[in-house]
């Protein structure tokens, strides 16, 4: 009983022992617990902000030290109106075409962003004291698609192909004449049948492999597969030609990087080209960002894509010029005097003002961009007075109605120009002018999309017009013979205003052929001062070559300058299509 009693003692000492213990360390601590929490509780936000403020601080400097650039990788997805039926090179004749040839294969020449003749294959050339020996040099390095060394054997080969006619090649009368042989491994000669200084411009033609067709019949190259499926030396090897069979006629080149490219690896892994049958086509895929570029939009899209802020436009100026041509064989355009009535009686500058881009001038027949000198030369400014006065002593005089008059025959122009949104816009302004002197006109519109209307055959070739507008594509070198001399006023030669003054051809012919710099341009400016006197054309506006992009991508600017649109190549191996955050350099 007393052992029990003891026991139950203990238990409750050490009861009573427990209880003090919480009281005194817990219970009586509480308040301790509670304050030491709210400090932790100021601490941690403390910490907390100081980590706010110092990443805020980081962030800051960083934008300091960091920019946005282009970086590698990422495919280029380009689209343009235009076909592709064939990958040969020599035988592109669309806009597709051509810059399909450009991307895939090399040249011995191509022009730069500045317009001028550079180097591709060609890694310079000499030229003898008669002007009609030329030597080219080519690169080492440049090697195939699938890696054979590129030769002087293969632009013998391919000259061989595009001079024989049975090739079928666009240009092979060109070369009918020019002589040309294998000086070494790494050297070509080029014998001319007279000096012709602007011949280094006509280097510019795509180098087939002969390796891969020298055992395809010359009349077979064009249905050959290599047209399908090419192997080429540029900067992009062909991968795959995917034709859809939606009603746009959407097609599709995709192309991948060539690593080994003499000029160097491109930047982009891949190279779309996609081509549609119609600029609403192009735009809507623009748009859609099924493509992250659209060139040679047309100036109205051109406006309505540069107002999106998705977009950037660019327009780079193209060597060429857009004309009214006035056709001298005409009943009523034979007399030189309303031709200048009708120059003195258009305001350019209210055409180009309409044209949505504004435009650079192209007074003359040859660009100033060419011959600075031409800058000097003043060109007859509007003046509606004195278009007026001119008519009136030609003998136009004004009937009941406004339309001028002359024994009996109303003074109506017939302005003929190919279907396309701008030109159909001059063509309105400049008939819109032309009525207040008097002049009714006539606007004749051909659909080229239209097989059946072929412009060529149907209004072209019969100088079907009294006024053409149409664009000359003036070139890098100032020679423009082939659009002035009275030669080339034939059925299939591109004298469009049938214009024929000898002086002119004088000064024409001596100017191709004059090595020095300082004599072709005193013979050209001969020929430009006559030009402004006799008026075959009216100079309106040089177009660009308009460029839509989403932002962030890098390519084209509009500081650029080409001879064709597809020139915008040359440096395709820097475009890029992404962005990153990257250090700048001190």
């Amino acid at each position: 009983m007393n052992a029990k009693t003891g026991i139950s003692k203990g238990v409750r000492k050490a009861e009573d022992a427990t209880i003090g213990h919480a009281r005194r360390f817990i219970l009586d601590r509480w308040d301790n617990v509670y304050e030491a929490r709210r400090n932790i509780g100021i601490w941690l936000s403390g910490v907390g902000l100081l980590i706010f403020i110092m990443v805020a601080h980081f962030i800051f400097l960083r934008s300091g030290y960091t920019d946005i650039a282009p970086i590698r990788g990422g495919t280029y997805a380009e689209g343009m109106v235009g076909d592709i039926s064939t990958l040969n090179p020599i035988y592109a004749t669309t806009a597709s075409e051509i810059a399909a040839s450009r991307l895939m294969f090399s040249s011995l020449f191509r022009y730069d962003d500045t317009g001028s003749l550079s180097g591709d294959l060609a890694t310079g050339y000499n030229v003898d004291k008669t002007g009609k020996i030329y030597t080219v040099s080519l690169h080492q390095r440049a090697l195939w698609h699938d890696n054979t060394p590129l030769t002087v054997d293969d632009v013998i080969f391919t000259l061989n192909i595009i001079k024989r006619s049975s090739s079928g090649a666009p240009n092979s009368e060109g070369w009918r004449n020019i002589e040309f042989k294998k000086v070494d491994n790494t050297k070509i000669e080029f014998k001319l049948p007279s000096a012709y200084t602007p011949f280094p411009n006509t280097l510019t033609f795509s180098i087939l492999p002969k390796h891969i067709l020298e055992r395809v019949p010359i009349h077979s190259l064009r249905e050959d597969r290599f047209s399908n499926s090419p192997i080429g030396s540029g900067p992009f090897k062909f991968s795959l030609l995917q034709r859809t069979k939606e009603a746009n006629k959407h097609t599709v080149l995709h192309m991948i990087r060539n690593p080994r490219y003499y000029k160097g690896a491109s930047k982009v892994e891949r190279f779309q080209l996609h081509t549609y049958s119609d600029n609403e086509s192009l735009v809507a895929a623009l748009k859609s960002q099924s493509i992250n570029a659209a060139a040679d939009v047309t100036s109205d899209s051109f406006g309505k894509l540069t107002h999106d802020p998705r977009f950037n436009g660019y327009t780079p100026t193209v060597n060429a010029g857009v004309y009214a041509i006035l056709n001298t064989d005409s009943e009523i355009l034979k007399d030189a005097s309303v031709r200048s009535a009708l120059r003195y009686g258009l305001d350019i500058k209210r055409i180009k003002k309409d044209i949505g881009y504004n435009p650079l001038s192209a007074d003359l027949p040859i660009l100033d961009s060419q011959i600075a000198s031409l800058k000097n030369i003043k060109i007859s400014q509007y003046n509606q007075d004195k278009a007026n006065d001119i008519l009136e002593k030609a003998g136009w005089k004004r009937d009941v109605s406004g339309i001028r008059t002359k024994n009996n025959e109303k003074l109506i122009l017939r302005i003929a120009l190919k279907k396309d949104n701008e030109y159909e816009k001059v063509a309105k302004n400049i008939a819109d002018q032309w009525r207040l002197l008097g002049i009714e006109s006539q606007i004749s519109i051909t659909d080229t999309s239209d097989p059946t209307q072929n412009f060529a055959s149907l209004v072209l070739q019969p100088r079907d017009y009294d006024v053409l507008i149409y664009n000359l594509s003036v070139g890098a070198d100032p020679d423009v013979y082939a659009y002035w001399h009275s030669s080339q006023a034939v059925a299939r030669g591109l004298n469009l205003s049938n214009y024929k003054d000898g002086i002119s051809d004088d000064a024409l012919s001596s100017g191709r052929s004059r090595p020095k710099d300082s004599l072709r341009e005193a013979k050209y400016k001969n020929f430009v001062n006559r030009w402004i006197q006799q008026v075959p054309a009216i100079g309106l506006y040089r177009p660009a070559a308009l460029y839509v992009s989403l932002k962030g991508v890098q390519a084209v600017n509009s500081d650029m300058r080409f001879i064709l649109s597809t020139d915008r190549y040359f440096d395709v191996q820097n475009w890029t299509v992404r962005t990153n955050s990257v250090y700048k350099t001190p």
